[in-house]
């Protein structure tokens, strides 16, 4: 019994190692604790630009140092400035929103909580 249940082992450490490998853990991101919403943080692009889903990732990983992020609005307000605004689950109430000012050289000149 000992010599089927190693290799057993083995076969479902590396099934699970191949699928950590793909974006967003995969299909497994919920069970593992991942996010399975893929990189647009709940968002659904309006415009669908590279710019509009550059700031939505810069302003969204920005966002993730303070809890999960759901992205609310994206809205480019001058030419080669986005701006990000979205929520953050965590138990603050006054650091559970957020502003983001993304540029097209790909810097946050602004990022507010609150």
């Amino acid at each position: 019994m000992q010599k089927t249940f190693i290799p057993a082992i083995l076969a479902s450490t590396l099934a699970l190692g191949g699928c950590a490998q793909l974006g967003d853990l995969g299909g497994l991101g919920g069970i593992l604790g991942g996010d399975d919403r893929g990189d647009n943080y709940g968002y659904g692009y309006q415009n669908n630009s590279e710019f509009e889903r550059a700031a939505v990732q810069a302003c969204g990983r920005e966002a993730e140092r303070y809890g999960r992020v759901n992205i609310t609005y994206a809205e480019q307000r001058s030419r080669g400035t986005y701006t990000v605004q979205g929520r953050i689950d965590n138990r603050d109430q006054r650091r559970d929103q957020f502003t983001c000012e993304f540029r097209d050289d790909g810097r946050i000149v602004d990022f507010k909580l609150g």
